[in-house]
């Protein structure tokens, strides 16, 4: 039975019959560049064809995008970048383990591109990207990324925060605690180094720059705090 939710019996399609139905979900696709670009992965994917190069050429071609985002396209591209964390977390992993990370840290820069072209709170977007942030720490100790290294992209990303999609990466990182601790003693540590750091030579600090360093090891020791 069909609801609300999906007016569209999946029973029902299946008995359309394959062929049938890819040519109809090929001619959906030539009016519709999402559904467009998710089709072409899974081609190359079935085809086994260089599938981290399949996903890094779909996040660029997201990336290039200029055109403004009401309500309806920003819920749509929500679900294509949920597609292209899938990927990277089940497709790339299998393929090429260490570019993994890599591709998860540059679906996260599509924020910016997102946040700039909509008026729209992009809650669906946002959620995907806390999602995201789990699976990026668990690509890069499958991946066995230097902690070090980690820490640091971690700590640039938390002070790049314009939109505020890294928000919930530190909190991401301190639930992995139990089975990445590597990464969260390193990131700590490099959090308190840099607060330990002596004013510069004008005597002053970046205020700005000590209170997210600060919020960050706050919310490090405990993901609840504000």
């Amino acid at each position: 039975m069909s609801d609300e939710g999906n007016p569209i019996d999946v029973n029902a399609l299946a008995a359309i019959g394959s062929k049938r139905l890819a040519t109809l979900l090929a001619e959906a696709a030539m009016t519709n560049p999402s559904m467009l670009r998710r089709l072409q992965f899974e081609l190359s994917a079935q085809k086994h064809e260089n599938i981290p190069e399949t996903v890094r050429r779909w996040i660029n071609e997201l990336r290039e995008q200029t055109l403004f985002l009401g309500a309806e396209q920003l819920d749509e591209l929500a679900r294509e970048f949920d597609a292209i964390r899938g990927a990277v977390v089940s497709n790339v992993s299998q393929a090429a383990l260490t570019l993994a990370p890599d591709l998860m840290w540059q679906l996260f820069t599509l924020a910016g591109t997102v946040y700039e072209r909509t008026t729209e709170e992009g809650w669906e977007v946002g959620r995907v990207f806390d999602q995201a942030y789990a699976d990026l720490v668990k690509v890069s100790v499958d991946a066995e990324v230097e902690p070090k290294l980690f820490a640091e992209k971690v700590v640039s990303a938390i002070g790049s925060n314009a939109h505020g999609e890294y928000s919930a990466l530190i909190p991401a990182i301190s639930s992995a605690q139990p089975w990445a601790s590597a990464y969260f003693v390193e990131i700590r540590a490099l959090l308190q180094r840099l607060l330990d750091e002596p004013p510069g030579l004008n005597g002053s600090t970046n205020s700005e720059r000590c209170r997210l360093l600060r919020r960050a090891l706050r919310e490090l020791d405990s993901p609840s705090a504000a």
